[in-house]
């Protein structure tokens, strides 16, 4: 897939002057849409072409969201946009608001464009039927990213085309609505994805990936049972456990292995982002973008701007023995100074660090099955099955090397699962929509910026500052910051969509 990727990147240079973003005009210079499905071979190089919009949202703006609104990462320099996420100061006119809107729309803009002109192509019906499903998961996977981050959006589902216009007149789709389009999209997908691929289309969206991402679907939206009943189809004894039960697995021989550039889309992976090294503009940018400030070429050979950073409570969160903790969180220090001291992970540097900033090798992985293994206990805790939920999360952690809970009480249950969450998932992009899921956001980070406030910044406790806003008062998360400003821009492209209260 990686391959791929690269050399249809060159026709897809085609593809992408005819696509629009949401809100763009289109160019009546470039060659219609349209007129590029006249094969099997260009519907291909279509759809090589939005996965390779994932590209950008997963290099320049997922963890954005993910990691630097939690406690766990921080962006140290004030300078930089991404450092108003660390102290919730985000407002509309943020460039990060922005490019995440602008690239998960032009993703989606490029799934329906061949969600609409494939089926009049001449080709082979079971791959014409496995391209569309592959669409659907992606548009879902975009919509489910949108929908979380700044709840009703406008939900396009259609092919614009040269009628550019139309784009101006939708406003935002209520959040429901947006859901069911989300979980119709999945379950479509489900039932025309194969189960597995050959080598050279590693990374393309498998039954299991649909499957995956349609439980956490359902989990974010409280269905439990649902969720349960869908998770349950990948994991081994379980009542709903069938063919796709066998695919995937934790892995056993260490907890680098999952992330290792050698051993990519191993039997963990349901879904990642595929990334390529080699100077060709498809590499990646984690290893050399997720370092301390300061370390130059200290770490990896690639020059650095630093950030985002690993909060030190991420970094003492690990408990004694974690067999994780070696790759999840490194220390660099300089000088032995505070300011020039920090944790950073390591998970993206263990194997095939570039020689050149954002030329990595490394995959943003989206789904694996711990994740699985770890949502599945969550929804069989909140349907009150906490017994049986407490033997899914034993097992990760016994790969972790950790002994056994043995809690039967759900709301302990409910903080373990959170605790480990964080732990195994790490600087993969779940924590803070992990806690809007749980409803635990408020609670957390404001007592988090409460205890740190008070700790003072030593070279062991390094860059504990970040914690008051430009007003000089502590941060506290507010109610509404549940959700995002929409970006400055659309609201000006746009009087159809409305801005979020509190902003």
């Amino acid at each position: 897939m990686k391959r791929i990727l690269f050399i249809t990147s060159l026709l897809m240079a085609c593809l992408t002057a005819c696509q629009q973003n949401f809100l763009e005009l289109r160019d009546p210079t470039k060659i219609p849409t349209e007129n590029l499905f006249t094969s099997a071979s260009n519907v291909a190089a279509a759809v090589t072409g939005v996965y390779s919009q994932l590209q950008p949202i997963y290099n320049n703006s997922y963890f954005v969201f993910g990691e630097m609104a939690s406690d766990n990462a921080y962006e140290p320099v004030s300078a930089n946009a991404r450092y108003f996420f660390s102290i919730f100061g985000v407002e509309e006119n943020n460039p990060n608001l922005q490019t995440m809107w602008t690239d998960s729309y032009r993703c989606i803009s490029r799934a329906n464009t061949v969600l609409a002109h494939a089926g009049t192509v001449a080709m082979d019906t079971t791959l014409r039927n496995r391209y569309l499903a592959e669409m659907k998961f992606i548009r879902a996977l975009n919509y489910f990213n949108l929908v979380r981050i700044w709840g009703a959006v406008p939900l396009v589902t259609e092919d614009l085309g040269a009628d550019y216009q139309k784009a101006y007149t939708y406003g935002r789709t209520p959040v429901n609505e947006v859901y069911a389009q989300v979980v119709k999209d999945l379950q479509e997908a489900a039932t025309a994805l194969p189960v597995t691929y050959s080598a050279g289309d590693l990374g393309r969206a498998t039954r299991s990936a649909a499957k995956g991402l349609l439980g956490k679907v359902y989990l974010t939206q409280g269905n439990y049972s649902q969720a349960a009943a869908v998770l349950g189809e990948l994991i081994p004894g379980t009542p709903t456990a069938g063919n796709l039960a066998s695919v995937h697995a934790l892995l056993t021989t260490s907890f680098e292995d999952v992330f290792s550039t050698g051993n990519e889309m191993n039997k963990e992976i349901l879904f990642a982002v595929r990334y390529l090294s080699g100077g060709i503009g498809l590499g990646s940018g984690f290893a050399s973008n997720f370092l301390p400030t300061y370390s130059g070429t200290d770490i990896i050979k690639a020059g650095l701007s630093g950030g985002p950073v690993v909060r030190q409570d991420l970094a003492t969160a690990f408990p004694e023995g974690d067999r994780r903790k070696a790759l999840s969180v490194g220390y660099y220090t300089k000088g032995n100074s505070a300011a020039t001291s920090d944790y950073y992970t390591r998970k993206y540097i263990g194997n095939g660090a570039p020689f050149a900033r954002n030329d990595g090798d490394n995959d943003w992985i989206v789904l694996r099955y711990a994740d699985v293994l770890l949502m599945y206990a969550e929804a069989l805790n909140e349907s009150g099955s906490s017994t049986t939920a407490l033997t899914y999360l034993n097992a990760v952690r016994s790969r972790a090397g950790l002994a056994a809970l043995t809690t039967s009480s759900p709301s302990e249950l409910r903080l373990a699962l959170e605790n480990e969450r964080r732990l195994e998932l790490s600087y993969e992009g779940h924590r803070w929509f992990d806690l809007i899921r749980t409803g635990r956001l408020l609670p957390v980070m404001n007592a988090f910026y409460e205890k740190y406030a008070k700790i003072a910044s030593t070279p062991q406790v390094p860059n504990n500052g970040l914690f008051v806003n430009s007003g000089g008062s502590l941060v506290q998360v507010q109610p509404y910051q549940v959700l995002f400003p929409l970006p400055l821009a659309e609201l000006q492209y746009s009087s159809q969509l409305t801005q979020n209260d509190g902003y």
